[in-house]
């Protein structure tokens, strides 16, 4: 299957991290997984690999995922730079995240954690979007 290609998932809590890798590989869904804990790092390896998913934590230390997309915005936004298709993925269910996320359009989701089976159909419903939207292009 592994439609959604090369993924980053970025978090502070390498057990998240650990779920969400299994729960990709088990539902054979990514070519290939990259792990970054904190904005910083993910900022490193998005300048450095091809991705086509980034699933992001919200709070983190040195660099934050709010921190991160502004930095990933600006990379878009001064480069030929092909965003990855960006889905926030937190234990916060809070409205103050939900509003950013409204404001940030290279933000295409919002799920909670853990990543469940659940959520790689919806990721995979993205990742078709974004075929699609290419091809129409």
């Amino acid at each position: 299957m592994q439609e959604l290609g090369k993924v980053l998932l970025v978090d502070d809590d390498q057990t998240n991290n650990f779920l969400s890798a299994r729960t990709l590989r088990q539902a054979n869904a990514a070519v290939q997984l990259f792990e970054a804990g904190n904005g910083h790092e993910a900022l490193e390896l998005v300048a450095n690999e091809a991705l086509d998913f980034i699933l992001l934590d919200v709070n983190m230390p040195v660099m934050d995922g709010f921190s991160f997309l502004e930095a990933l915005q600006q990379l878009q936004d001064t480069t030929e730079f092909n965003t990855p298709t960006v889905v926030l993925l937190t234990t916060s269910e809070s409205f103050l995240d939900s509003d950013k996320v409204l404001h940030c359009p290279i933000v295409k989701g919002f799920l909670t954690k853990p990543l469940s089976h659940d959520h790689i159909s919806y990721l995979m419903n993205l990742a078709t979007d974004r075929k699609q939207s290419c091809s129409a292009a």
